[in-house]
């Protein structure tokens, strides 16, 4: 249901369906985390992804693997463009970086932690919700809905690995060679005959 409610919004890729379906994009997958992290209600997911999607990165940092700086996230950078450049990070960075999401419903506010940085991202508030932040009504039992890093991983691993083979990941499980691509990118096995798959 939170599939098909965003794309009947224009949210997610849109076409066939069966077998001739458009594959999944990375920025269809942020949508739907978004989506399934910001409400439990399928009737909710347009708005909450539209609202959260856009949310403004008021608190951003470097990002650093084994001490050397690999990117920023700036002030301003919007939720979406975010988390959406992590996922389509090659999958052995992804894994370096131990990327974590998170929503928390009560403060209206998404939080990524990469490596040591803490990211945080709000929401515009309309003026009913600052209303009830100035009174403390946000306040009490916390509600947070997210992802680990393994949870992470293991949703970009297959955009990865069909943008190095360049084809998708049904036909690679369908001609047998999906656990011998895996194995070759992510775990650097070679193939048999010492060919690294690369020549």
């Amino acid at each position: 249901m939170f599939g098909r409610n965003l794309k009947s919004a224009g949210l997610l890729t849109t076409g066939a369906r069966g077998v001739n379906a458009p594959e999944m994009t990375v920025l269809d997958l942020t949508r739907m985390l978004i989506a399934l992290c910001a409400t439990d209600r399928p009737a909710d997911a347009v708005e909450a992804t539209n609202r959260y999607r856009l949310a403004r990165c008021v608190k951003g940092g470097k990002i650093e693997v084994q001490g050397e700086e690999i990117g920023t996230v700036e002030e301003g950078e919007s939720l979406e463009e975010v988390l959406s450049g992590i996922l389509d990070l090659p999958f052995i960075i992804l894994r370096m970086l131990n990327p974590c999401f998170f929503i928390h419903w009560n403060r209206l506010e998404a939080e990524l932690l990469i490596c040591e940085a803490r990211i945080i991202f709000k929401v515009d508030l309309t003026d009913e919700e600052k209303e009830a932040q100035f009174r403390g009504s946000f306040a009490g039992i916390s509600t947070r809905r997210g992802l680990d890093t393994h949870a992470l991983s293991e949703m970009a691993v297959a955009f990865y690995l069909e943008k190095e083979e360049g084809t998708t990941w049904e036909k690679m499980k369908e001609t047998g060679s999906a656990a011998k691509v895996a194995a070759r990118h992510i775990f650097g096995v070679k193939d048999e005959g010492g060919d690294d798959g690369n020549t």
